[in-house]
Formats: structure tokens, C-alpha cells, sequence
């Protein structure tokens, strides 16, 4: 009997312990919960430059990197645009136009995957918007080929980079995006920043 009771123990311990392992794997981007904060044509509408305030990988290839923005500069057709990416490199400025496709994942029913190349040695690749408050706030999933680290940028648009993130995306980030942040803003970027076209 005591066995048993021993062994009915260990079954409801693992059980419980299997059940909230599996809840805690579901990726942001695949939560329909998060859908509605995941819609990619709402925030390519959105003008202006969106500067990267803080990641949570480290980009140490060429230098250190600073100031990097992303901007939309025109619609090419539908989930189609023309961005550019930008960042000071040391002290210098240095931009670049790439393509950018909305595509979508899993259940969305909108696109909520933005197709660039964000690290030069991958390509092009799709990136989850994992939040956006459509507004000034937003965290992209930022891939790279063969590898499963999960690393993101939290960006801010416009002026709103001169503050800390809104609470909502700030929790949003602690939440889905885990380890050691790089702040990649300062205030000198806007000031001494390329004009936004």
C-alpha cells in the first residue's frame, strides 16, 4: 500500500511538472492570445524612424554598433516595402535598402512575419513581431540561421526613443526576450542621426 501511494505521488508530480513545462513552450509569436499585438501590415503604416533601443544579443563583428533604425521608405505593392536599415558604426553613419516581405505564420490570419536581413551574414530571413502597441513600441524576434538562441530588438519610434519604453512593451520584453540586454540608443542619435527621409 505504501508503495502505491508512493508511486500515485510520483505519477501526479511528473504529470503536473510535464503540463507546465509544455505550456511554458509555446513561442509568443505562436499564442493566439498575443495575435492581436502581432499584426505586421499595422505597424509598417506607422512613419518615421524606429531606432532599436535595446537588444538582447551583442554585435561585436565590425565594431561596436550604435544607433541603429529601421525605416520604411515606400510601399512597393502589398506585403511589399523598400526599408532601410542604418546604425553608426564607431562615428561613422553608414544605410543601407533591402527589401522587406510581410508574410505570415502558424494560425494568423494577418502577416505577422517581417522577411529582411537584419545580421548581414544570414540573409534574408523572416522575424516574428512578437509585440507592437502600434504606436511607438515594438519587439521583433531577431533569427539567425542555424541556431535556436532567442534574441530581440525593442524598438521606439521617433522621439519616444529619448524615453524608457511604455510599461506595457517594457514587460512585454522582460517577459519574452531573456538574458542580458544592450542599451543601443542615447540621445546623441537623434541629434546627430541622418535625416529621416
Amino acid at each position: 500500500m505504501y508503495l502505491q501511494s508512493l508511486l500515485v505521488i510520483f505519477c501526479l508530480l511528473i504529470c503536473s511538472y510535464s503540463q507546465g513545462t509544455a505550456e511554458s513552450d509555446e513561442l509568443p509569436e505562436d499564442d493566439p492570445k498575443n495575435f492581436q499585438n502581432q499584426n505586421a501590415r499595422k505597424l509598417v503604416k506607422l512613419g518615421g524612424r524606429h531606432w532599436v533601443k535595446r537588444r538582447t544579443y551583442n554585435v561585436t563583428k565590425f565594431g561596436k554598433v550604435t544607433c541603429e533604425y529601421a525605416e520604411i521608405l515606400k510601399r512597393v505593392r502589398k506585403d511589399k516595402y523598400t526599408l532601410k536599415l542604418g546604425a553608426k558604426l564607431e562615428s561613422k553613419w553608414t544605410s543601407a535598402n533591402q527589401t522587406l516581405l510581410l508574410k505570415k505564420t502558424g494560425n494568423h490570419s494577418v502577416p505577422n512575419l517581417l522577411n529582411f536581413t537584419r545580421l548581414s551574414d544570414d540573409g534574408p530571413l523572416g522575424h516574428p513581431l512578437l509585440y507592437s502597441n502600434y504606436k511607438d513600441c515594438h519587439i521583433v524576434r531577431i533569427m539567425k540561421k542555424n541556431s535556436t538562441e532567442y534574441r530581440c530588438d525593442l524598438l521606439l519610434t521617433g522621439g519616444a526613443a529619448k524615453e524608457d519604453p511604455p510599461r506595457d512593451c517594457k514587460a512585454k520584453f522582460e517577459e519574452y526576450c531573456k538574458g542580458t540586454t544592450y542599451e543601443v540608443y542615447s540621445t546623441s542619435c537623434n541629434e546627430t542621426g541622418p535625416k529621416t527621409q
